[in-house]
Protein backbone atom coordinates (compact mmCIF):
# COMPACT_ATOMS: atom_id res chain seq x y z
CA UNK A 1 0.00 0.00 0.00
CA UNK A 2 3.07 2.47 0.80
CA UNK A 3 3.99 1.62 -2.50
CA UNK A 4 1.30 2.45 -4.41
CA UNK A 5 0.86 5.84 -2.95
CA UNK A 6 4.54 6.30 -3.54
CA UNK A 7 3.74 5.74 -7.02
CA UNK A 8 0.59 7.61 -7.05
CA UNK A 9 2.06 11.12 -5.65
CA UNK A 10 5.04 10.63 -8.33
CA UNK A 11 2.49 9.66 -11.07
CA UNK A 12 0.84 13.01 -10.04
CA UNK A 13 3.70 15.36 -9.58
CA UNK A 14 5.62 13.80 -13.14
CA UNK A 15 3.62 16.56 -15.29
CA UNK A 16 5.35 19.54 -13.57
CA UNK A 17 8.10 17.83 -15.10
CA UNK A 18 6.94 17.16 -18.54
CA UNK A 19 6.30 21.21 -18.63
CA UNK A 20 9.63 22.21 -16.94
CA UNK A 21 11.23 19.79 -19.59
CA UNK A 22 9.43 21.35 -22.29
CA UNK A 23 10.48 24.71 -21.10
CA UNK A 24 13.66 23.57 -21.00
CA UNK A 25 14.18 21.54 -24.31
CA UNK A 26 12.57 25.24 -26.02
CA UNK A 27 15.54 27.35 -24.17
CA UNK A 28 18.59 24.81 -25.03
CA UNK A 29 17.41 24.44 -28.39
CA UNK A 30 17.08 28.21 -28.86
CA UNK A 31 20.64 28.91 -27.61
CA UNK A 32 21.69 26.07 -29.91
CA UNK A 33 19.65 26.92 -33.07
CA UNK A 34 19.39 30.52 -33.54
CA UNK A 35 16.19 31.71 -34.60
CA UNK A 36 14.51 28.52 -33.24
CA UNK A 37 12.54 29.73 -30.28
CA UNK A 38 11.00 32.48 -31.79
CA UNK A 39 7.05 32.69 -31.56
CA UNK A 40 7.06 32.49 -35.51
CA UNK A 41 8.83 29.06 -35.48
CA UNK A 42 7.15 27.64 -32.25
CA UNK A 43 3.69 28.88 -34.15
CA UNK A 44 4.78 26.63 -37.01
CA UNK A 45 5.99 23.83 -35.32
CA UNK A 46 2.64 23.29 -33.55
CA UNK A 47 0.81 24.04 -37.45
CA UNK A 48 2.79 21.14 -38.96
CA UNK A 49 2.31 19.12 -35.92
CA UNK A 50 -1.70 19.92 -35.38
CA UNK A 51 -2.99 16.90 -37.51
CA UNK A 52 -0.70 14.32 -35.71
CA UNK A 53 -1.78 16.35 -32.27
CA UNK A 54 -5.39 14.83 -33.24
CA UNK A 55 -3.78 11.29 -33.47
CA UNK A 56 -2.44 11.44 -30.70
CA UNK A 57 -5.82 12.02 -28.45
CA UNK A 58 -7.80 9.64 -30.47
CA UNK A 59 -4.72 6.83 -29.37
CA UNK A 60 -4.76 8.23 -25.97
CA UNK A 61 -8.22 6.83 -25.68
CA UNK A 62 -7.65 3.84 -26.96
CA UNK A 63 -4.62 2.94 -24.81
CA UNK A 64 -6.21 4.30 -21.10
CA UNK A 65 -8.43 1.12 -22.09
CA UNK A 66 -5.87 -1.31 -22.37
CA UNK A 67 -5.60 -1.46 -26.28
CA UNK A 68 -3.58 0.04 -28.94
CA UNK A 69 -4.53 1.38 -32.34
CA UNK A 70 -2.13 0.63 -35.13
CA UNK A 71 -4.37 1.81 -37.91
CA UNK A 72 -4.81 5.44 -36.97
CA UNK A 73 -2.21 6.43 -39.90
CA UNK A 74 -3.29 4.20 -42.50
CA UNK A 75 -7.17 6.36 -41.59
CA UNK A 76 -5.89 8.90 -41.89
CA UNK A 77 -4.31 8.11 -45.35
CA UNK A 78 -7.30 6.68 -46.75
CA UNK A 79 -9.35 9.19 -45.90
CA UNK A 80 -7.53 12.04 -47.05
CA UNK A 81 -6.83 9.80 -50.54
CA UNK A 82 -10.68 9.78 -50.76
CA UNK A 83 -11.44 13.45 -49.75
CA UNK A 84 -9.22 14.82 -52.09
CA UNK A 85 -10.86 11.96 -54.66
CA UNK A 86 -14.55 12.70 -53.99
CA UNK A 87 -14.44 16.30 -53.75
CA UNK A 88 -12.02 16.66 -56.70
CA UNK A 89 -11.50 20.33 -56.45
CA UNK A 90 -15.15 21.15 -55.93
CA UNK A 91 -17.51 20.00 -53.91
CA UNK A 92 -17.92 19.82 -50.08
CA UNK A 93 -20.17 18.25 -47.96
CA UNK A 94 -20.94 15.34 -48.97
CA UNK A 95 -17.31 13.90 -49.66
CA UNK A 96 -16.68 15.53 -46.17
CA UNK A 97 -19.39 13.51 -44.94
CA UNK A 98 -18.64 10.53 -46.50
CA UNK A 99 -14.55 10.63 -45.06
CA UNK A 100 -16.03 11.06 -41.36
CA UNK A 101 -18.70 8.19 -41.83
CA UNK A 102 -15.19 5.84 -42.98
CA UNK A 103 -13.54 6.77 -39.82
CA UNK A 104 -16.32 5.68 -38.25
CA UNK A 105 -17.00 2.68 -39.76
CA UNK A 106 -13.23 1.82 -39.27
CA UNK A 107 -13.23 2.43 -36.31
CA UNK A 108 -16.54 0.30 -35.56
CA UNK A 109 -15.03 -2.26 -37.24
CA UNK A 110 -11.79 -2.20 -35.52
CA UNK A 111 -13.72 -2.24 -32.06
CA UNK A 112 -16.40 -5.27 -33.13
CA UNK A 113 -13.08 -7.45 -33.48
CA UNK A 114 -11.45 -6.15 -30.63
CA UNK A 115 -14.00 -5.98 -27.88
CA UNK A 116 -16.94 -8.63 -29.10
CA UNK A 117 -14.93 -10.90 -30.94
CA UNK A 118 -11.52 -10.76 -28.37
CA UNK A 119 -9.01 -10.58 -31.16
CA UNK A 120 -6.15 -8.53 -29.78
CA UNK A 121 -6.47 -4.99 -30.67
CA UNK A 122 -2.90 -4.85 -32.16
CA UNK A 123 -3.83 -7.78 -34.19
CA UNK A 124 -6.86 -5.94 -35.36
CA UNK A 125 -5.67 -2.69 -35.89
CA UNK A 126 -2.07 -3.82 -38.15
CA UNK A 127 -4.88 -5.89 -40.43
CA UNK A 128 -6.73 -2.99 -40.44
CA UNK A 129 -3.59 -1.16 -41.56
CA UNK A 130 -2.46 -3.81 -44.20
CA UNK A 131 -6.40 -3.83 -45.45
CA UNK A 132 -6.41 -0.05 -46.00
CA UNK A 133 -2.84 0.14 -47.21
CA UNK A 134 -4.00 -2.43 -50.25
CA UNK A 135 -7.16 -0.26 -50.63
CA UNK A 136 -5.08 2.34 -51.45
CA UNK A 137 -3.25 0.62 -53.65
CA UNK A 138 -5.70 -0.24 -55.77
CA UNK A 139 -7.56 3.16 -55.68
CA UNK A 140 -4.56 5.29 -56.36
CA UNK A 141 -1.47 3.04 -57.93
CA UNK A 142 0.50 4.86 -55.60
CA UNK A 143 0.06 8.06 -56.93
CA UNK A 144 -1.71 11.65 -55.65
CA UNK A 145 -5.40 12.04 -57.27
CA UNK A 146 -7.95 14.37 -56.91
CA UNK A 147 -7.99 17.62 -55.00
CA UNK A 148 -9.26 19.32 -51.70
CA UNK A 149 -12.73 21.57 -51.89
CA UNK A 150 -11.62 25.18 -52.09
CA UNK A 151 -13.31 25.67 -48.41
CA UNK A 152 -11.21 22.90 -46.87
CA UNK A 153 -8.50 24.49 -48.08
CA UNK A 154 -9.00 27.72 -46.88
CA UNK A 155 -10.26 26.63 -43.53
CA UNK A 156 -6.79 24.57 -42.73
CA UNK A 157 -4.77 27.14 -43.87
CA UNK A 158 -6.73 29.68 -42.55
CA UNK A 159 -6.08 31.78 -38.93
CA UNK A 160 -8.14 32.59 -35.92
CA UNK A 161 -7.45 35.91 -34.03
CA UNK A 162 -3.97 34.97 -34.87
CA UNK A 163 -3.81 31.25 -34.45
CA UNK A 164 -4.05 28.55 -37.74
CA UNK A 165 -6.91 26.96 -37.22
CA UNK A 166 -6.02 23.62 -37.62
CA UNK A 167 -4.12 24.53 -34.02
CA UNK A 168 -7.31 26.11 -32.56
CA UNK A 169 -9.59 23.21 -33.41
CA UNK A 170 -6.77 20.13 -32.00
CA UNK A 171 -6.80 22.73 -28.77
CA UNK A 172 -10.26 22.85 -28.74
CA UNK A 173 -10.59 18.83 -29.12
CA UNK A 174 -7.85 18.46 -26.71
CA UNK A 175 -10.37 20.29 -24.10
CA UNK A 176 -13.23 18.27 -25.24
CA UNK A 177 -12.18 15.34 -24.68
CA UNK A 178 -9.94 15.84 -21.65
CA UNK A 179 -13.28 17.32 -20.03
CA UNK A 180 -15.28 14.14 -21.02
CA UNK A 181 -11.98 12.48 -19.19
CA UNK A 182 -12.31 14.02 -16.26
CA UNK A 183 -15.90 14.81 -15.41
CA UNK A 184 -18.25 12.19 -17.57
CA UNK A 185 -19.27 8.83 -16.29
CA UNK A 186 -18.20 7.56 -19.81
CA UNK A 187 -14.38 8.81 -18.69
CA UNK A 188 -14.85 7.44 -15.34
CA UNK A 189 -15.02 3.85 -16.91
CA UNK A 190 -12.73 4.96 -19.39
CA UNK A 191 -10.19 4.32 -16.60
CA UNK A 192 -12.28 1.87 -14.88
CA UNK A 193 -11.83 -0.89 -17.68
CA UNK A 194 -8.10 0.13 -18.25
CA UNK A 195 -7.00 -0.39 -14.32
CA UNK A 196 -8.84 -3.63 -14.09
CA UNK A 197 -11.13 -4.73 -16.48
CA UNK A 198 -12.67 -7.72 -14.68
CA UNK A 199 -13.74 -5.29 -11.71
CA UNK A 200 -14.71 -3.09 -13.90
CA UNK A 201 -17.55 -5.36 -15.42
CA UNK A 202 -18.07 -6.75 -11.90
CA UNK A 203 -19.28 -3.28 -10.60
CA UNK A 204 -21.65 -2.88 -13.55
CA UNK A 205 -20.03 -1.23 -16.69
CA UNK A 206 -19.96 -2.53 -20.17
CA UNK A 207 -16.54 -3.32 -21.09
CA UNK A 208 -17.17 -4.61 -24.74
CA UNK A 209 -19.25 -1.31 -24.84
CA UNK A 210 -16.68 1.17 -23.73
CA UNK A 211 -14.19 -0.57 -25.97
CA UNK A 212 -15.78 -0.14 -28.92
CA UNK A 213 -16.98 3.08 -28.53
CA UNK A 214 -13.38 4.13 -28.40
CA UNK A 215 -12.30 2.80 -31.29
CA UNK A 216 -14.92 4.36 -32.59
CA UNK A 217 -13.84 7.81 -31.62
CA UNK A 218 -10.50 6.66 -32.84
CA UNK A 219 -11.86 6.23 -36.64
CA UNK A 220 -13.25 9.60 -36.30
CA UNK A 221 -11.01 11.70 -35.19
CA UNK A 222 -8.53 10.40 -37.41
CA UNK A 223 -10.53 10.73 -39.95
CA UNK A 224 -10.76 14.75 -38.88
CA UNK A 225 -7.51 14.83 -38.62
CA UNK A 226 -6.94 13.51 -42.31
CA UNK A 227 -9.01 16.11 -43.74
CA UNK A 228 -7.35 18.98 -41.75
CA UNK A 229 -4.03 17.75 -43.77
CA UNK A 230 -6.46 17.43 -47.27
CA UNK A 231 -7.10 20.60 -46.78
CA UNK A 232 -3.53 21.96 -45.99
CA UNK A 233 -1.42 19.19 -48.82
CA UNK A 234 -4.66 19.92 -51.75
CA UNK A 235 -3.41 17.09 -53.09
CA UNK A 236 -2.17 13.80 -51.38
CA UNK A 237 0.89 12.03 -51.81
CA UNK A 238 0.70 9.04 -49.26
CA UNK A 239 3.73 7.62 -48.09
CA UNK A 240 3.79 3.96 -49.03
CA UNK A 241 6.62 2.89 -46.20
CA UNK A 242 8.70 -0.01 -47.71
CA UNK A 243 7.65 -3.19 -45.80
CA UNK A 244 5.24 -1.83 -43.78
CA UNK A 245 1.45 -0.36 -43.75
CA UNK A 246 0.65 3.58 -45.36
CA UNK A 247 0.54 5.62 -42.13
CA UNK A 248 2.57 3.14 -39.75
CA UNK A 249 4.96 6.03 -39.55
CA UNK A 250 2.40 8.38 -38.02
CA UNK A 251 0.87 5.47 -35.59
CA UNK A 252 4.27 5.11 -34.36
CA UNK A 253 4.39 8.93 -33.68
CA UNK A 254 1.40 9.10 -32.26
CA UNK A 255 2.12 6.04 -29.59
CA UNK A 256 5.50 8.18 -28.58
CA UNK A 257 3.68 11.24 -28.16
CA UNK A 258 1.48 9.60 -25.40
CA UNK A 259 4.43 7.27 -24.31
CA UNK A 260 6.09 10.86 -24.02
CA UNK A 261 2.93 12.30 -21.85
CA UNK A 262 3.40 9.63 -19.27
CA UNK A 263 -0.09 7.47 -20.31
CA UNK A 264 0.67 3.91 -19.00
CA UNK A 265 0.49 0.87 -21.71
CA UNK A 266 -1.13 -0.84 -18.92
CA UNK A 267 -4.48 1.59 -19.01
CA UNK A 268 -6.17 3.51 -16.52
CA UNK A 269 -3.28 6.37 -15.92
CA UNK A 270 -2.77 9.09 -18.00
CA UNK A 271 -4.89 11.24 -20.28
CA UNK A 272 -5.53 13.57 -23.03
CA UNK A 273 -3.85 16.75 -21.13
CA UNK A 274 -0.49 14.97 -20.98
CA UNK A 275 -0.79 13.60 -24.21
CA UNK A 276 -0.91 17.40 -25.39
CA UNK A 277 2.26 17.86 -23.82
CA UNK A 278 3.58 14.58 -25.30
CA UNK A 279 3.20 16.11 -28.61
CA UNK A 280 4.76 19.31 -27.98
CA UNK A 281 7.63 17.64 -26.58
CA UNK A 282 8.36 15.44 -29.73
CA UNK A 283 7.37 18.18 -32.14
CA UNK A 284 10.12 20.04 -30.60
CA UNK A 285 12.29 17.76 -30.38
CA UNK A 286 11.74 16.58 -33.85
CA UNK A 287 12.21 19.91 -34.84
CA UNK A 288 15.84 20.16 -33.00
CA UNK A 289 16.58 17.21 -35.13
CA UNK A 290 15.69 18.50 -38.69
CA UNK A 291 17.15 21.86 -37.52
CA UNK A 292 20.51 20.01 -37.11
CA UNK A 293 20.59 18.64 -40.26
CA UNK A 294 19.87 14.60 -39.42
CA UNK A 295 17.58 12.67 -41.68
CA UNK A 296 14.25 11.25 -41.25
CA UNK A 297 16.48 7.46 -40.41
CA UNK A 298 17.43 9.49 -37.32
CA UNK A 299 13.69 10.72 -36.56
CA UNK A 300 12.71 6.89 -37.17
CA UNK A 301 15.32 5.80 -34.45
CA UNK A 302 14.72 8.66 -31.72
CA UNK A 303 10.86 7.62 -32.00
CA UNK A 304 11.64 3.80 -31.35
CA UNK A 305 14.29 5.07 -28.17
CA UNK A 306 11.87 7.14 -26.79
CA UNK A 307 9.09 4.22 -26.75
CA UNK A 308 11.49 1.96 -25.09
CA UNK A 309 13.08 4.29 -22.43
CA UNK A 310 10.13 5.93 -21.55
CA UNK A 311 7.80 2.49 -21.44
CA UNK A 312 10.57 1.09 -18.83
CA UNK A 313 11.11 4.13 -17.06
CA UNK A 314 7.52 3.67 -15.88
CA UNK A 315 7.02 0.04 -16.05
CA UNK A 316 10.16 0.19 -12.84
CA UNK A 317 8.00 3.23 -11.25
CA UNK A 318 5.01 0.62 -11.32
CA UNK A 319 6.83 -1.94 -10.11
Amino acid sequence: MKHGRKFELTYSKDIIALIIALIAIIILTGILIPGFATPLHMMLVLYSNAALGILALAETYVILTGEIDFSIGSVFWFVTVIGAITMNGKELLVPLLICLALGLLVGFINGVFTSLLRIPSIITTLAMMIILTGGLYVITGGGGHGKAAPELTAFSVGRTFGIPNMVLLWIILAIALYVIQERSVFGLALRAVGSNPRAAYCSGINVSLIKLMVFVISGFLSAVAGLLYLGYARTPYPLFESGVGVGATLSLQSIAAVVIGGTSFYGGRGGVHRTFIGVLLLAILSSALISLGLGYEWQLIFYGVVILVVTGAYIRLIR
